[in-house]
């Protein structure tokens, strides 16, 4: 947008002023103010670099469900190759479904 386009759009808005404008101005004239935004806590620079940026959502440390770290190399190698292990069974069990058919075969 162009300082030009702008000015053209508050020339407008100078004769046609927002609905949502008009509004607030009439009730601010019958005595209505607009609730105070709570301002952030934040008396040094190390809280203020410490608040997370708007608009992210953040969980307290106490709700996380994270796992104990594992530090245990056998214990690590064991539950690494229980799906290894899963996998091979499966590959040596016999399949439930029947093999499907080629074409041509088993046809009159």
């Amino acid at each position: 947008m162009t300082l030009a386009e702008a000015g053209e759009i508050f020339r407008y808005w100078e004769d046609n002023p927002p609905s949502y404008l008009l509004l607030q101005t009439i009730a601010r004239l019958l005595g209505w103010q607009p609730h105070a935004k709570p301002r952030a806590e934040t008396t040094t620079l190390d809280a203020l670099a410490a608040m997370p940026p708007p608009g992210l959502a953040v969980m307290p440390a106490i709700q996380i469900a994270m796992p104990p770290p594992i530090l245990d190399p056998a214990a690590l190698r064991t539950r690494n190759h229980a799906p290894a292990e899963r996998t091979q069974m499966m590959k040596l069990s016999p399949s439930p479904r029947p093999s499907p058919r080629r074409r041509g075969e088993g046809e009159p």
